[in-house]
């Protein structure tokens, strides 16, 4: 994995545009759902970012607490979330972050383990995840994953290329993996009125369904439910956009 600071400067160099790029994701009622299914549900997020999905949680939620390692996206959050009294933010490193706190969801939006590269670092912030739950309590984990497809353009020299334009803001960006396997480069360029403005890059690494399954149930954590999008849709290896993951803790 890039060390905390590797982190800091992607974040630091993309943070301009974070929010123009995230507008149209679409998932804010997934979030404000899943925070709404359990009554006076207490909800800790990973990886909270400019707060963006923070005030999606809040709207459902008794008490939201959520971190980032980043504080110039925390200092953004703060004031996106000011009005909010039911959000507390916090700076923590995923893989040591301790609370005297139990929650009955944990969320993981827009996948922050996509920097964990090494299998022991997923594991360790995935127990840490499973430990800060109360019995019976929900991990949900929006997860950086590829369809057969899109893996094998990924495995070509020229990557996976996708582009979108985000109310001006062009935002291109390039994934290239190794073949047969899940570790891959992505980077993102934005341009707005024709020229470049920004770039940056980061070593990732996607999840496979086995992958998620095994770590999360060596954390205490049993799977209960893949969806293909935020509507709930069930997951399709071949055919779904995305991999939004459920587990339960057990005991």
């Amino acid at each position: 994995m890039p060390d905390s600071a590797a982190v800091r400067d992607y974040y630091r160099t993309i943070l301009p545009f974070y929010d123009a790029e995230l507008a149209d994701r679409g998932d804010g009622a997934f979030w404000t759902r899943a925070a709404s299914e359990a009554a006076g549900c207490r909800v800790l997020e990973i990886g909270a970012g400019t707060g963006r999905a923070t005030e999606f949680l809040a709207r459902g939620a008794r008490e939201v607490v959520a971190f980032d390692v980043d504080l110039d996206l925390l200092a953004v959050a703060r004031g996106r979330l000011a009005p909010c009294g039911n959000v507390r933010l916090l700076a923590a490193d995923a893989r040591r972050f301790r609370l005297d706190a139990r929650f009955d969801l944990v969320a993981a939006v827009d996948d922050p383990f996509v920097h964990l590269t090494r299998g022991r670092e997923r594991s360790r912030a995935l127990a840490q995840a499973a430990a800060h739950l109360r019995p019976g309590g929900r991990f949900l984990l929006d997860a950086a994953w590829f369809s057969p497809a899109d893996r094998r353009r990924a495995a070509t020299p020229e990557g996976l290329v996708k582009q979108r334009d985000h109310g001006g803001l062009v935002v291109r960006e390039r994934w290239r993996c190794a073949r047969g396997s899940r570790l891959c480069r992505a980077r993102f360029d934005y341009c707005q009125d024709g020229r470049q403005v920004a770039a940056a890059s980061f070593p990732a690494r996607l999840w496979s369904v086995a992958e998620l399954y095994g770590r999360c149930r060596a954390a205490g954590l049993e799977p209960v439910a893949l969806w293909g999008d935020y509507d709930r849709r069930p997951w399709r290896r071949s055919t779904s956009p995305r991999l939004i993951a459920e587990a339960r803790r057990v005991g």
